[in-house]
């Protein structure tokens, strides 16, 4: 199995993000300038692994509402 560096920065702000070391503003603007310097395509691992972390965003912060 091959990590590269772009899956695990994404994970460790997403991470950081969910156990609240940085906020949702910092956590997108380190995505964003992140993805506007990154010249490799997306894998479809990438993709999945994007799709379940935003699953896993969704429900927390509806438990968070409710």
């Amino acid at each position: 199995m091959h990590l590269n560096s772009k899956s695990i920065f994404l994970r460790r702000v997403q991470e950081a993000f969910l156990l609240r070391k940085i906020n949702k503003r910092t956590s997108n603007h380190f995505i964003s300038v992140y993805k506007k310097f990154d010249s490799n395509k997306r894998s479809e691992a990438d993709e999945k692994a994007d799709e379940l972390l935003a699953e896993l965003i969704s429900q927390s912060s509806l438990k968070k509402r409710g």
